[in-house]
């Protein structure tokens, strides 16, 4: 009997540099990312399908532009088993849990302009209140858990993911990964960062139930 190979297919989000940089390192690390996914596809135990999306740096649009790239993949007939939104960090990978129903940093204006200090992101919770991720945490055990993702878009993008996807049950999985800052005076490369991401991935079957 001919088995059918199930194909798992996320979305990998990175942002675009901010504050006046060039680069954004999550954008260095996808790139990367791609890479390392050419040289697995041949592998006939492959079963991962990755999409890539980059998004703005902007509290009004980062989620609106993940969620549009989700509904371009479903009018062609992809349903994504998950989202994985990668920001850059300080010294170290961080697999964030939950976000904060809370905008809060008033020295920093994003990419639009904006600048939200100690704003609730929904009206409708309390402030600071926790908004939980849905991620198979168990396959990425190397990479340490954190409940701050920041006060910045990272947060601000967990807590829309939560919000709309958390009662999606189309979008069974999404989480956000905080790789370590990379190139100069980084302590990590962006393949080396993309590799431990790509290594999670690989063990997530182990974790799902057969066949679903």
């Amino acid at each position: 009997m001919n088995s059918t190979k199930i194909v798992r297919h996320w979305l990998i989000a990175a942002f675009e540099p901010f504050a006046g940089r060039k680069s954004n390192n999550s954008m260095a690390v996808q790139e990367e990312f791609r890479t390392l996914e050419q040289a697995e596809m041949d592998a006939k135990s492959w079963v991962l399908q990755f999409h890539y999306v980059v998004l703005p740096v902007e509290y009004k649009r980062c989620f609106t532009a993940l969620d549009e790239k989700v509904n371009q993949l479903a009018k062609i007939g992809i349903a994504i088993d998950g989202v994985l939104a990668i920001g850059e960090g300080a010294e170290e990978f961080k697999l964030e849990t939950q976000g904060l129903n809370l905008d809060d940093v008033p020295e920093l204006a994003d990419n639009a302009g904006e600048i939200r200090s100690g704003k609730k992101i929904h009206d409708d919770y309390p402030i600071e209140a926790p908004f939980a991720l849905r991620f198979p945490f168990e396959a990425f055990s190397r990479i340490r858990s954190s409940k701050n993702a920041g006060f910045f878009i990272c947060n601000h993008i967990c807590v829309e993911m939560s919000y709309h996807y958390g009662k999606d049950s189309q979008i069974p999985y999404f989480g956000f990964i905080h790789v370590p800052k990379t190139g100069s005076g980084g302590m990590f490369t962006a393949d080396v960062c993309a590799s431990v991401i790509l290594n999670g991935f690989k063990k997530i079957p182990e974790y799902l139930p057969e066949n679903s």
